[in-house]
């Protein structure tokens, strides 16, 4: 009996080792790209400005870059504002909180649209205040297989369709 207690370790060691590698092999790091698309107006302009805004939202692992691209209606560049942070939580690939540590803006030509000069006032506040900005995206409709989704971003408020990257 006391010569089969190391086969048995022997075996339970092998075992663990076993299930250690392929569930950890199972682990891949979150993968999201999402490629949105919007149309914004700027009620309080007196010509009701039109812009269309193109979020970008790339998210390895921990990781997350989101990009907000301005265009005028000609397609001339109106701005954008690339914020990098990193995923603090997500609920089963529905709502993802992400906490911006840095952000780039770039100015376009002629009138900044009204959601970007929000967008740069309140994540400038966050920042400066307390070193984060905090951002939800809510996943309120997706199919992975017609590659879509609808989203949902805070602050802002704003919906928009995405396609879904693989």
């Amino acid at each position: 009996m006391t010569k089969a207690w190391p086969w048995l370790l022997l075996a339970l060691l092998a075992l663990v080792a076993v299930v250690n590698i392929y569930y950890g092999g199972q682990r891949q790091p979150r993968q999201l790209l999402l490629n949105c698309s919007s149309e914004l107006y700027d009620h309080h302009d007196q010509q009701q400005s039109q812009y269309f805004l193109l979020l970008d939202l790339q998210a390895s692992g921990h990781d997350a870059l989101v990009n907000y691209r301005y265009f005028h209606t000609d397609g001339a560049p109106a701005g954008s504002v690339m914020m990098h942070g990193q995923i603090t939580r997500g609920a089963a690939g529905v709502n993802y909180q992400i906490a911006i540590s840095d952000k780039q803006e770039q100015l376009g030509d002629g009138q900044i649209p009204e959601h970007m000069q929000y967008l740069s006032y309140i994540s400038d506040l966050n920042l400066n205040n307390h070193a984060v900005h905090p951002m939800t995206l809510e996943v309120l409709d997706a199919d992975d297989k017609q590659q879509y989704a609808v989203v949902r971003v805070q602050p802002g408020n704003g919906v928009y369709g995405c396609r879904l990257q693989q």
